[in-house]
């Protein structure tokens, strides 16, 4: 790794991690002050971002799946990451677990009961000929879920991004987002200011998109919590649930991806295996395997119209949902690359594509399946769950579903556990990454991986407090705004590894075959 005057330096005293928090601790002051003028920035600044990028952003999600099949297709696919010598830290198995439970499965678990059943109602302009509510939207519902949550999602991910990561790590390069730039920029550039801006804003990008989803799902658990004889749905109880949250995730990424991370991944892997169970045998379970499989062909007829939708208006559906997602992700694409740079070594591209671009997305698509298609199912039976959906938001939609379901008083608990543990291991992931990008190592200090955990908790803490002031979920909506805001000065990082993932890859090839 190299070793570079800014990585000799205190972690403190690191340039990114300033770059980083600065702008963090700006949007949490303006919302401090102002609140309305922070949502009519962000929105202002999504809706904008949104119309001049999102059709960027359409095609480059495309190019980088299709890249990476390309590379694990390819004679490059038997390439190793770390070298031909390097050996798997981790099982098959234990691998599969941290990846799915750490890149986008916190956000997919929370959104796996609302989502299928918002398209179930309006279907997507793709299938505008679709009358919503009726059984004929299932499908459709379900493809459009699976576009958003499925193989493009995942290979934006972690896929060009980590190979990139890999072979540049193996020449001596750090694990930080500015390592991109190299070959495409001068040295001095990416040692200097911009590495430093380069790696400062990547960070805010993944810690704005994880800050999101937990507030959300603290609103949820307190919701859930305040529905028992003893507690009531207050700001005193939304706090108490972000404090133990962030005290769980906090320990888990300060262990270490040995673990804390692998633990509370694999305990996610059988919970979610026991709740699966629990779906298709207390559940409309042939309905749901019969659905799955349709929807899933749905998916595949119609994916080249779904990917690359006309993105002509600011406020239009493909902007609200399909490029929101984009940028989301977009975000979180250098950190997660390089967390899962870190945990693949020893595993060559075709493995790793195998595993984040088609494994990872087939399991996210059939959570999706069990739960938003319950919730479908139930609806089309008269059962209410939109109603439940339309009077207190995304965050009830699984209440609404289980509650529904023989055995509610087990399943209830297990599905509000699981949805805590995935978002702890998304949060401990995160706060790893985000360390690893400030000190330059694979092991970072404990006390950074600290910080950042406990920045993420906090972020949520006071802006849920926010929110609380005007009664609303105001302050995180902002946010969730902000997050396609940050994703912008990430676009080049990640559009550039379109080019360098497969150029790095054959370059090594044809050096191991010189060897």
């Amino acid at each position: 790794m190299s070793d570079t005057p800014s990585s000799q330096r205190p972690w403190w005293r690191q340039p990114p991690l300033w770059v980083g928090g600065t702008p963090l601790l700006i949007f949490l002051l303006v919302s401090a002050i102002d609140l309305a003028l922070a949502k009519a920035f962000t929105d202002q600044g999504k809706a904008l971002i949104s119309d001049a990028l999102g059709g960027l952003w359409q095609w480059m999600v495309v190019a980088v799946f299709l890249v990476a099949i390309g590379l694990a297709i390819s004679p490059i696919g038997k390439l190793r990451l770390g070298g031909e010598e390097a050996k798997p830290s981790l099982k098959f198995f234990d691998w599969c677990a941290v990846l799915i439970c750490t890149l986008l499965a916190g956000g997919g678990v929370f959104w796996s009961a609302a989502e299928p059943l918002y398209h179930f109602q309006n279907p997507s302009p793709v299938f505008s000929g679709v009358e919503g509510g009726t059984a004929a939207a299932v499908d459709p519902a379900l493809a459009v879920s699976f576009l958003h949550w499925g193989f493009l999602a995942w290979a934006l991910v972690a896929t060009t991004t980590t190979i990139t990561f890999s072979i540049l790590e193996r020449r001596g390069e750090p694990l930080r987002p500015r390592s991109l730039l190299v070959n495409l920029v001068p040295r001095g550039w990416v040692d200097g200011p911009v590495g430093d801006l380069a790696d400062g804003l990547s960070v805010v990008a993944a810690i704005a998109g994880t800050v999101g989803p937990l507030g959300f799902l603290s609103l949820q658990l307190s919701n859930a919590a305040g529905q028992l004889p003893w507690l009531s749905d207050s700001a005193g109880l939304q706090s108490l649930v972000v404090v133990l949250l962030t005290a769980v995730f906090a320990s888990s990424t300060v262990s270490g991806i040995q673990k804390g991370i692998k633990w509370l991944s694999e305990l996610n892997v059988w919970l979610t295996l026991a709740m699966a169970a629990g779906f298709l045998l207390l559940g409309p379970g042939l309905w749901l395997i019969q659905h799955f499989f349709s929807g899933f062909l749905t998916y595949l007829i119609h994916l080249p119209q779904m990917a690359v939708a006309p993105n002509e208006k600011p406020a239009d559906w493909i902007n609200g949902w399909t490029v929101f997602y984009w940028g989301w992700f977009l975000g979180y694409a250098p950190l997660m690359g390089l967390f899962t740079a870190g945990v693949s070594r020893g595993r060559t591209i075709r493995e790793l594509v195998l595993a984040v671009a088609i494994l990872c997305p087939l399991v996210t698509n059939l959570w999706f399946t069990l739960l938003g298609g319950t919730g479908m199912n139930l609806e089309l039976n008269g059962a209410g769950i939109t109603e439940a959906l339309a009077q207190n938001g995304a965050a009830a939609a699984l209440l609404a579903i289980l509650s529904q379901l023989p055995l509610a008083g087990l399943l209830i608990p297990i599905g509000l556990l699981l949805v805590v543990l995935f978002m702890c291991t998304s949060a401990d992931s995160m706060s790893y990454a985000a360390a690893m990008v400030v000190s330059g190592r694979t092991e970072p200090p404990k006390p950074l991986r600290l910080f950042w955990a406990l920045m993420i908790g906090s972020l949520t803490l006071v802006l849920l407090r926010i929110g609380s002031g005007v009664g609303d979920s105001t302050s995180i909506d902002a946010l969730q705004a902000f997050i396609v805001i940050t994703a912008v000065p990430v676009t080049p990082l990640v559009l550039a590894t379109l080019w360098s993932a497969p150029r790095l890859a054959w370059k090594e090839v044809q050096r191991n075959i010189g060897s």
